[in-house]
């Protein structure tokens, strides 16, 4: 009998390579979920279901992107034109807040 190969995908190929293109080059924003710049596989879900009909469980999604050699990675912001100084002034202002009269 040999190994089983399991259910069939419910993706075509060039389904998922599109998936796989939109997600690495564009953000959820671009593509029409407002107010959302990082992918996430509920995005993805949502993006596959609107483009091609297709529903899948959120480990569903997961094993796509896993399929794909997508990974996630928590997102971290920086404020590259943050200026020390005033940052300095509001630490020393917040503190005066903080503490009781």
């Amino acid at each position: 009998m040999g190994k089983s190969t399991g259910a069939p995908r419910l993706l075509t190929q060039e389904q998922e390579q599109q998936l796989f293109e939109v997600i690495t080059t564009k953000t959820p924003d671009e593509v029409g979920f407002p107010n959302r710049k990082n992918w996430d596989s509920n995005i993805a879900r949502q993006w596959v279901h609107n483009n091609f009909g297709v529903q899948y469980s959120p480990r569903g999604m997961l094993e796509v992107l896993h399929r794909l050699n997508l990974s996630f990675t928590r997102p971290t912001y920086t404020l590259a034109k943050a200026d020390p100084q005033k940052q300095e002034e509001f630490k020393q202002e917040f503190e005066l807040l903080k503490k009781p009269d």
